[in-house]
């Protein structure tokens, strides 16, 4: 298993990184300069590639050496990847040679296939200037450093390579994430969440953008509830960081999925305040990552679902302005993606998340819940969660917005609370309860969409004289609508209040 942690690096920047004192290290080895070309070989139909593997023949300077790895088109901050190489005597790739190394039967059966030997082709190929070397950190791990520069190519099309590559070879992930931070402090640095084999089939695909959304959470019943935190935790931030490359080209899909990610890690770390804290400074970076996000949702969501619903009147002024505004803070989004505080609140996250660092001096209280049975210990949050949500509930005043927006809160936290235990829940208990709290969430969600429009609309209204009298118009439908849709909560309200997932 190939542990890896990618990050662009602006060409300018290189020589810095070159010989920064972080990354001299105490191992005796040398650098090693490598002349690398990569070819990449599929089927005309991407088999290989549609199956998650990819097949690379590599000339190493006056070496030849075939790469199968385990692939996806999307993939977190942190590579893991299944991986086996083998030497050759030329270019040809030889799949059967690989294939007496892997244990996995669906693998076999893909690199086996007569289909699929007899129509492999060379679909794109890289070109690399890479410098290696290894380091030993204070703290025990090893890692391979290396420095790539390159162009990527596929026909006509084009992609350039300027990396800084860490591959562990001993020790905990995590001291990947404190490197890369301490490098940022001095270089400007990004997270690189694609591989150059996703960044070549995106070449030759020209592939549509495809937003990313929430995995299913994997619990077992060993996990301790500290393992189901770090589990969920990291299923959070593979979301967030998947949907990365769309938000960049300002895919509104790709920004809702982004965000979808961050409220769902925004609800597990409140979930768990009383046990984990996390610091000050990390929480400031996760609530302005999702301020950056919120606003410009807020926008995408007026400028087409909610102006959609307007019947009988002409709205293409007050769209137009809508979008004028959308399209601005999507560039700013992007801005803030590739500026350093981005890359260091990932960074932070995953550093906290996979070396657990909430733990006094490392270590867990004898007495901590975080110690026991995952699908015991997470009954008292469950039902903490259930009980906020009846407890807005029972206070609601249907027709005050605020109140209406903090029920609707509490039932979201109570809904990714399930979800995130789900397999550890009775399936069909919990698949009733996340059905109610999700028709609840699109009704208090379609009122709160009304509130925000009416807010949105006011800093509209003075765009230009045909978008205030639209804008007028809508801000006195939209508050009819409100008010018919607040008499409506009676029921849903009702249904929840006799569920329960904790008995």
């Amino acid at each position: 298993m190939e542990t890896e942690l990618k990050l662009k690096v602006h060409a300018a920047d290189m020589e810095r990184l070159r010989s920064h004192p972080t990354l001299q290290g105490d191992l005796p080895d040398g650098r090693t300069e490598h002349h690398l070309v990569d070819t990449y070989y599929d089927t005309p139909e991407l088999d290989l590639w549609k199956h998650g593997l990819t097949l690379r023949v590599r000339k190493d300077n006056d070496v030849w050496i075939q790469t199968a790895k385990t692939a996806s088109s999307a993939s977190s901050a942190l590579h893991q990847r299944g991986e086996w190489e083998s030497t050759l005597d030329n270019a040809q790739p030889r799949p059967d040679v690989l294939v007496r190394q892997m244990k996995q039967a669906r693998l076999v059966k893909l690199l086996s296939s007569p289909d699929v030997l007899k129509h492999l082709i060379p679909i794109f190929q890289n070109t690399t200037h890479r410098t290696t070397w290894n380091i030993a950190l204070s703290t025990g791990e090893q890692l391979e450093c290396a420095l790539d520069t390159g162009d990527i190519t596929c026909g006509s099309h084009h992609a350039s390579i300027s990396e800084l590559e860490f591959e562990l070879k001993k020790g905990s992930p995590s001291c990947l994430f404190a490197l890369a931070l301490a490098l940022q402090n001095d270089v400007p640095l990004e997270i690189a969440n694609g591989s150059k084999a996703s960044l070549g089939y995106a070449l030759l695909e020209n592939a549509p953008i495809e937003a990313r959304k929430a995995k299913v959470v994997r619990l077992t019943r060993k996990m301790t509830l500290e393992d189901a935190f770090q589990g969920i935790g990291l299923n959070c931030l593979q979301q967030i960081e998947t949907n990365v490359p769309g938000v960049l080209k300002q895919d509104v899909e790709s920004l809702h999925q982004m965000r979808v990610g961050l409220r769902r890690l925004r609800a597990l770390i409140n979930m768990f305040e009383e046990l984990i804290a996390i610091p000050e400074q990390l929480q400031e970076s996760v609530d302005w990552l999702a301020s950056q996000l919120g606003v410009t949702r807020d926008w995408d969501v007026f400028a087409s679902s909610t102006i959609d619903a307007i019947p009988d009147i002409d709205t293409a002024a007050l769209r137009a302005a809508s979008l004028s505004k959308a399209v601005e803070l999507h560039r700013q989004v992007a801005q803030s993606l590739r500026a350093p505080r981005f890359t260091r609140v990932i960074l932070e996250l995953n550093g906290w998340i996979r070396g657990r660092q909430w733990r006094t001096d490392g270590l867990l209280s004898k007495k901590s819940p975080l110690r026991e049975k995952a699908i015991d210990a997470a009954k008292p949050l469950l039902r903490q969660a259930e009980k906020r949500l009846l407890k807005r509930i029972g206070g609601l005043k249907t027709d005050e917005a605020p109140a209406r927006h903090r029920t609707r809160i509490a039932a979201k936290k109570a809904r990714y609370a399930a979800e995130f235990f789900s397999e550890l829940l009775p399936q069909k208990r919990i698949a009733n309860y996340i059905e109610h709290l999700s028709k609840l969430q699109d009704r208090l969600g379609g009122l709160n969409d009304i509130a925000v429009a009416d807010r949105l609309l006011a800093q509209l209204s003075g765009s230009s004289a045909q978008a205030a009298r639209q804008a007028a118009y809508v801000r006195g439908y939209l508050a009819a609508k409100a008010e018919v849709e607040a008499k409506n909560l009676a029921k849903p309200l009702a249904g929840i209040a006799k569920l329960r997932i904790t008995r």
